[in-house]
């Protein structure tokens, strides 16, 4: 996952060259009207075959990408190569909402005003800020995190339309079968062994229903019941190799409910999966208190 947008600049403009709005994160702007022009000769032959997506042209050490919407504009976002372009796609289409959105009845003129849309400034910033403390969150986040789906937003999504068509276009199958295995009951590392799909994979279809506030995301934080007479007998029922309970035998204190597996793995000074493995074995003797991310949805 990555921890930041990487978005230097965002424009609107009209599919025949004019600008409407621009915002940069610094003084300069690259996105002079020369590129807009050739962006919209390229949307408009692209066009002429059908093709409606999200396009994107890739520059030295940065990267375009645009949608157009309706056949009179254009949103672009110049990006740093390397940016997630699944995230970055999401982001895009929720300014363009935004955009016209507010805009509509301005947007039907003639000849646009560009003082009308300069306020738009404020949004753009605060959109950026909110996403980008997402993506910071859940750059911190390992594979034993458990998703859930927030019903709600998505049901509300889904019946406003485009939702699933985006989602599709951008992660395919695959997706579909991840959004199928978000139960609120499995970390992505479990999710990945029932699939088949690798976890970055399924991370960056987490990250992107984050970044669309249709998910929140708890920790796995281990409690071992027991820790008597009883639950000595069992583990010498398990067999667990000398390592493994050495380990076991380090975690137990620190396995409260208070910590979770990532943290308790740093102590110990273990790698998460090399825990998680041992925990797995003593079945329902360890339970998984799940505590909730803060910061992912309103």
């Amino acid at each position: 996952m990555v921890d930041k947008l990487g978005i230097l600049e965002f424009m609107v403009l009209t599919t025949g060259g004019s600008p409407v709005f621009h915002y940069s994160r610094t003084d300069e702007r690259k996105l002079d009207e020369l590129l807009s022009g050739f962006l919209s000769a390229i949307t408009s032959f692209a066009s002429e075959f059908g093709e409606k997506s999200i396009q994107s042209l890739s520059f030295e050490g940065s990267e375009l990408l645009y949608e157009q919407y309706g056949s009179d504009f254009l949103f672009i976002f110049l990006v740093e190569s390397g940016a997630s372009e699944k995230v970055l796609r999401a982001v895009l289409r929720e300014l363009t909402r935004k955009f016209v959105s507010r805009y509509q009845d301005e947007l039907k003129m003639e000849i646009a005003v560009l003082d009308v849309f300069m306020d738009f400034e404020k949004e753009v910033t605060q959109v950026f800020a909110d996403y980008e403390e997402i993506l910071l969150t859940m750059s911190n986040l390992s594979r034993f995190v458990v998703p859930t789906l927030e019903k709600r937003a998505m049901d509300i999504a889904i019946r406003s339309g485009g939702f699933l068509d985006e989602f599709h276009r951008d992660f395919g199958t695959s997706g579909n079968r991840v959004l199928e295995a978000i139960d609120g009951s499995n970390s992505i590392h479990r999710i990945s062994l029932a699939t088949g799909i690798p976890d970055d994979e399924i991370a960056a279809v987490v990250e992107y229903l984050a970044i669309r506030g249709f998910l929140k995301v708890a920790k796995m934080c281990p409690v071992i019941e027991g820790n008597d007479a009883r639950f000595n007998a069992y583990l010498d029922l398990v067999g667990l190799p000398s390592k493994e309970f050495q380990l076991l035998e380090r975690a137990r204190g620190l396995c409260n409910g208070s910590r979770s597996l990532v943290e308790i793995s740093e102590k110990l000074g273990v790698v998460p999966e090399q825990l998680y493995d041992v925990l797995e074995k003593l079945g329902d003797q360890v339970q998984w208190r799940l505590t909730e991310v803060a910061g992912l949805v309103e």
